[in-house]
């Protein structure tokens, strides 16, 4: 039994992968969307915060996440003038 609660899980993602992001959130804002690398560099100067699967990983430790609200944020006020 689905209620719409459930039905709209998805589209309340508080965190998302860089490849997540360029599947979901990324296109309705950019077309085309922009490379992983470009994305990672400008929400690094951004400072958006993300966050490491395993923080106390030294090198790698699994994905990345980044914050969907934030990301979301950053590419209304730098996308759409005023």
């Amino acid at each position: 039994m689905h209620n719409a609660s459930t039905t709209n899980l998805g589209s309340q993602a508080r965190l998302a992968t860089l490849d997540e992001l360029l599947k979901t959130t990324i296109p309705l804002f950019l077309a085309p969307p922009p490379s992983a690398e470009t994305l990672r560099d400008w929400f690094d100067k951004a400072r958006i915060p993300r966050f490491k699967s395993n923080p106390l990983a030294k090198r790698g430790g699994g994905p990345v996440f980044y914050s969907v609200t934030a990301v979301e944020k950053y590419l209304r006020n730098r996308i759409l003038p005023g």
